[in-house]
């Protein structure tokens, strides 16, 4: 952020900004409803679960050549931002509304929490990159989402929960563009076979 931005025009969105704050503190008791359907106790918030998706985005992502770090993490702050408004729908709501719905539903959510935002246009046209994997840095935040729910089923197998199977993906093909993020699911994989045998 340059000083400019604090005392130039970027200023006048305070009260804008200030709007949006009560959405992000609810991230951090909205619970992730997925976790809630299998019958873990002490969930995660959406919240929770976007830090740990953009710091492992983070991370990983200074590990794979030519990818924009600002962009990357952009993409990952914002890709759940509208559940503040919609709730964290499951899987199961997915395959009830459909994939579309779904999508415009959130989109809309975005777009009436952000639309006031001077970058407003910019902040939707990252949230549908990331909607549909358009550019490296949508998919890197896509994989590492799939890879952070699949290091909390570990955490939450390993404190006794059951049956969650449904959260580790069949195999790992949805990784191979990015070697750390494979690699990173393969010792998941390992980590749970030990735990489990």
């Amino acid at each position: 952020m340059h000083v400019s931005d604090i005392s130039g025009k970027n200023h006048m969105e305070s009260p804008a900004l200030s709007s949006l704050i009560p959405h992000l503190l609810a991230l951090k008791l909205l619970p992730r409803t997925g976790w809630l359907q299998r019958g873990v106790r002490d969930v995660e918030s959406v919240a929770e679960h976007s830090f740990g998706v953009a710091v492992l985005c983070l991370l990983i992502g200074d590990q794979i050549a030519d990818i924009d770090r600002g962009r990357l993490l952009a993409i990952a702050l914002l890709h759940d931002l509208a559940e503040s408004l919609l709730s964290d729908l499951p899987a199961s709501a997915t395959r009830l509304l459909g994939k579309e719905a779904k999508r415009q539903a959130e989109r809309d959510g975005l777009a009436a929490l952000i639309g006031h935002l001077s970058r407003s246009d910019e902040y939707l046209t990252l949230w549908d990159e990331y909607v549909d994997g358009t550019s490296r840095e949508a998919r890197l935040v896509k994989a590492v989402d799939r890879l952070e729910l699949m290091a909390q089923a570990l955490a939450y197998e390993r404190s006794g929960v059951r049956g969650l199977d449904s959260f580790w993906p069949l195999d790992d093909e949805w990784a191979t563009e990015f070697p750390p993020v494979a690699a990173l699911a393969a010792h998941l994989r390992t980590e749970r076979s030990r735990s489990s045998g």
